[in-house]
């Protein structure tokens, strides 16, 4: 399974290297990256990527901010240089991992292991209830 990408981050050379873990990665197909946060989620909203690459410390939106905007269902990776947001992050349903800079290829390719299994999983449980028995017994139970 092979998840859509994009990466959000106001840092030249972070955005340049998460880039290329995710262009490396045969799980991810990258999309498209943004310096700016509110040019990103305008993105999200419109290209509905699997997942999220997301900077912590921004001008105008920080990520925790722009968590609190995402209406789209993704899974977020928050990377930040500091690891005191670890805490903060995970308060948020949409984070599945957070990274503290520079990112370590081998903790990169763990968490999105992790991603690619919990998206198969729930892809799995839609198919089984989309079998009619179930359907039927879901209408029965309610």
């Amino acid at each position: 399974m092979i998840l859509t990408a994009i990466v959000i981050d106001d840092s030249p050379l972070q955005r340049m290297m998460t880039n290329k873990l995710v262009k490396e990665n045969p799980n991810l197909q990258f999309i498209e990256s943004f310096n700016d946060p509110e040019t990103g989620l305008e993105a999200i909203h419109r290209i509905q990527p699997d997942v999220v690459f997301l900077d912590v410390e921004m001008p105008k939106l920080n990520g925790f901010e722009f968590l609190e905007n995402l209406n789209h269902d993704c899974q977020v990776i928050l990377n930040s240089t500091r690891s005191q947001f670890a805490l903060t992050a995970f308060q948020y349903d949409q984070v599945k991992d957070f990274m503290t800079k520079p990112m370590n290829q081998d903790r990169f390719e763990k968490s999105v292991e992790r991603m690619v299994k919990k998206e198969h999983a729930n892809q799995k449980k839609v198919s089984l209830y989309s079998v009619p028995v179930y359907q039927e017994r879901l209408r029965k139970a309610s």
